[in-house]
């Protein structure tokens, strides 16, 4: 199975810089929910709010908040980021429930947060991945 951050480079920094969107997240330490209001869809956190372009641009986005990344990178041709959004919701939900597997035991939520907070930083770091 693919690490997030491998499929990440692989698919999305890959991409020649002009095909690709810079979306920087706020920190919230609030739960979030993808919504569509009369304006289109967006992302919120708490009070704020994350304005997308599409369905899909905020189905992405959302993998990648909820795996503690704040500085995303998004493919502008919204045809490829529909065709590489699969794959990457079936990563991330295979991972949650690696991760949920391993941490069923642990009761206090706190720590369980921690844990699943740190694998997540290690699997979506794209610093490490070797070439």
């Amino acid at each position: 199975m693919k690490r997030l951050g491998v499929y990440y480079k692989e698919k999305v920094l890959s991409l020649p810089e002009d095909k690709l969107i810079k979306r920087e997240m706020p920190d919230s330490s609030d739960e979030f929910r993808i919504g569509k209001d009369l304006f289109g869809w967006k992302i919120y956190l708490g009070k704020q709010f994350v304005e997308c372009r599409s369905e899909e641009e905020a189905r992405f986005l959302a993998v990648f908040y909820d795996a503690g990344m704040r500085e995303i990178y998004v493919p502008k041709d919204e045809d490829y980021l529909r065709s590489i959004l699969p794959e990457l919701e079936r990563l991330k939900a295979r991972t949650d429930e690696i991760i949920n597997h391993y941490t069923d035991g642990i009761l206090n939520y706190k720590i369980r947060e921690k844990i699943r907070r740190i694998v997540y930083l290690r699997i979506t770091n794209t610093e490490e991945i070797k070439e």
